[in-house]
């Protein structure tokens, strides 16, 4: 093999890293359950071991590649060029879902690591491909996908019901996609023939298009409802990269369009849609944390959260849309998915260890299991973030973006909210031990998953509060201004 052959093959595998481990989980996963290893009862023991490794592989991978000229591979015309967000989201995602499948055991776990794993291969290889908004649809057509493997083979009604509601808003998203990429592609005609079109009016159908995308992609009101079944259906690690991690990469890549091209226009963009965003991501956080506040179901309590917390996504849009310069919403993205993971993990451990969905059937779980307390200790802090702190200037950025002071005090009273739907948890799990709790067997401390689940939340919650550094990967942009957002005549 020659030098450049083997330079080749390096930064193939550096830039198909998280793909390359999906694709051998394919063939680790069977082999290790076969009869030769050990008999059928250990086999989804072995799966879950192997999984668990492969995804803390990924995350390694991903994190000492990088997404530097090394990692860079072109194929023909076509550039894989990892970016620092999507390898961001792989080298936090790999050891988060490899404690949440370690945790949640199962004997459907290395099914659950193998979705997690091809989640976040198509999350680093849509964010490196630095084709318009093709990414998007890849993203779409995967949490598809992905959805069908988590909900499994069982003839479940509510499963099927949760993989059909979104395969159509899917087909639904797509379509949106295919016009806005269809309006983006218009862009350069206006600059040679003015009757066409003008770029403003053209540059606003693809911001319309791209944040109805976003509002459906996070489970914005009033397009929560799936959101909320897919937390109340499907398996955590599904629900999570279904319904929290793609939507996230998604989100990125469309912040990022929508600063190139907004940037590129010089009239003020946003009209009537802008303050109807920033209504609606306030009501979101005050709608989805109320909401968790009242029900009792634990999925739901975590899917509500998620909704809650996906109205600081679609503030972040309307600043983008007022202020492509300003990076704050960029920020945001990581850290709100960051702070549901931990709490899908607390979900995790409580499930396995209790096998409950009541809230009033686990009253006193946190005196009895304090390993698991906390992890939601964890998510308090993840939601509150360190103060003074770079995510607490983004939070009050994309807060007063809108200037409308309703909205404003919607958004804090959303947050509260928020932070009192954990805080009651938290009670309920302080309260006097039921019967269910009290007769349920204690993990000793120094178990390694225990152990792992600990060290996983210091991960999770550090990361999520800035005490970890990640702003500077989170908030840049996926790729340079295209030369389709540039007009003719104009200054740069």
């Amino acid at each position: 093999m020659s030098e450049a052959q083997a330079a080749l093959l390096l930064s193939a595998l550096r830039a198909f890293a998280p793909l390359v481990l999906a694709l051998l989980s394919l063939l680790a996963v069977p082999l290790v359950s076969a009869l030769r290893f050990g008999g059928p009862l250990q086999a989804a023991t072995r799966a879950r071991y192997i999984v668990v490794a492969l995804l803390l592989l990924s995350g390694g991978s991903a994190f000492i590649a990088g997404a530097g000229v090394t990692s860079t591979l072109s194929i023909g015309d076509l550039t894989i060029n990892p970016s620092q967000p999507g390898r961001l989201l792989v080298a936090l995602g790999g050891p988060i879902f490899a404690i949440i499948v370690a945790v949640g055991e199962g004997r459907r776990a290395g099914a659950m690591g193998q979705v997690a794993l091809f989640g976040l291969a198509v999350i680093d290889l849509a964010l490196a491909i630095p084709i318009g908004l093709a990414p998007i649809t890849l993203l779409l057509i995967g949490g598809t996908s992905l959805a069908a493997l988590a909900a499994g083979g069982k003839e479940d009604a509510e499963r099927a019901r949760a993989v059909f509601r979104d395969l159509r808003s899917a087909g639904v998203l797509i379509t949106l996609t295919v016009i806005a990429e269809l309006l983006r592609a218009s862009i350069p005609l206006s600059a040679t023939d003015p009757a066409y079109a003008t770029t403003a009016s053209l540059t606003a159908g693809v911001a319309l298009a791209l944040s109805l995308i976003v509002l459906a992609c996070v489970g914005a009101f009033p397009f929560h409802h799936r959101l909320v079944r897919i937390f109340d259906s499907l398996p955590i690690v599904g629900s999570l990269m279904v319904g929290v991690w793609i939507p996230a990469a998604i989100t990125l890549i469309i912040f990022s369009e929508l600063s190139l091209l907004i940037s590129a226009v010089n009239e003020p963009m946003g009209g009537a849609v802008l303050p109807i965003l920033v209504a609606t991501g306030a009501f979101t956080m005050l709608f989805g944390g109320v909401s968790a506040l009242l029900h009792d179901d634990v999925g739901e309590v975590l899917g509500f959260f998620a909704v809650g917390s996906s109205g600081w996504l679609v503030l972040g849009l309307a600043a983008v849309i007022s202020r492509p310069s300003t990076l704050a919403p960029h920020e945001l993205v990581i850290p709100a998915t960051l702070a549901i993971s931990l709490f899908g993990l607390w979900r995790a451990a409580v499930r396995r260890r209790y096998d409950l969905v009541s809230l009033q059937e686990l009253t006193g779980w946190a005196r009895h299991t304090s390993a698991i307390g906390f992890v939601l200790i964890g998510v308090a802090a993840a939601l509150v973030a360190l103060p003074g702190s770079e995510l607490w200037t983004a939070r009050a950025e994309v807060i007063g973006a809108g200037g409308n002071v309703i909205a404003i005090v919607a958004a804090l009273a959303g947050a509260v909210a928020l932070f009192a739907s954990i805080l009651r948890v938290l009670l309920v799990g302080l309260a006097q031990k039921s019967r269910a709790v009290q007769r349920t067997e204690v993990r000793r401390a120094t178990h390694p998953i225990t152990i792992a689940m600990l060290a996983g939340t210091i991960l999770i919650a550090g990361t999520a509060t800035g005490v970890i550094d990640v702003e500077s990967a989170a908030s840049e942009l996926l790729r340079p201004a295209p030369e389709a957002t540039s007009v003719p005549g104009e200054l740069p």
